[in-house]
């Protein structure tokens, strides 16, 4: 591998953590449009509420889905890349996101399963939300050694998508 190859891979790593932490920053912002300009216009976003196509998908579902919230802060941990080409590349993100919810906070742990494009720069092409667990802060102490970890407010618990007592589902 070449010097400039090498040096074009750490370009593109920084760019692809760089788009991480901003998604984040703009989500919890509110900032809709600049979420959506970090997805490509043929952009797939799996969701918890379902799939979600194209960049406009992108910023309705964000929209709709956090504007009723308080306060979000959305952080990412860490981050493994595979970049396949100078266009084309894949990761996965272990975060973990603190949301205000009917006077709630409420702590979710996730992965995310990227992969991202670059035309005139790093963006998602498709993002898979995989939720680890979901619960008020008061009772994640005792959630986290149960099956059901998924306890969005106001709804019945579910298995989460990622554990070692669950088999992974993409």
């Amino acid at each position: 591998m070449s010097i400039e190859d090498r040096l074009r891979a750490l370009e593109d790593r920084a760019e692809i953590h760089q788009l991480i932490a901003e998604y984040g920053r703009v989500l919890d912002d509110r900032d809709f449009e600049a979420v959506g300009a970090l997805y490509t216009e043929d952009a797939v976003f799996d969701t918890t509420a379902g799939r979600m196509i194209g960049r406009q998908g992108v910023i309705d579902y964000y929209r709709e889905r956090v504007t009723p919230f308080g306060p979000t802060y959305h952080y990412p941990h860490s981050i493994e890349l595979r970049i396949s080409d100078a266009r084309h590349a894949t990761g996965i993100v272990a975060a973990h996101a603190e949301l205000a919810i009917d006077g709630e906070t409420v702590w979710i742990g996730l992965r995310y399963h990227d992969t991202y494009r670059r035309d005139d720069r790093w963006r998602f092409f498709e993002r898979q939300v995989r939720l680890l667990y979901v619960s008020k802060l008061s009772e994640l102490p005792s959630v986290m050694a149960q099956t059901l970890r998924v306890r969005w407010p106001g709804t019945e618990p579910q298995r989460a998508a990622l554990g070692p007592d669950v088999s992974e589902r993409g």
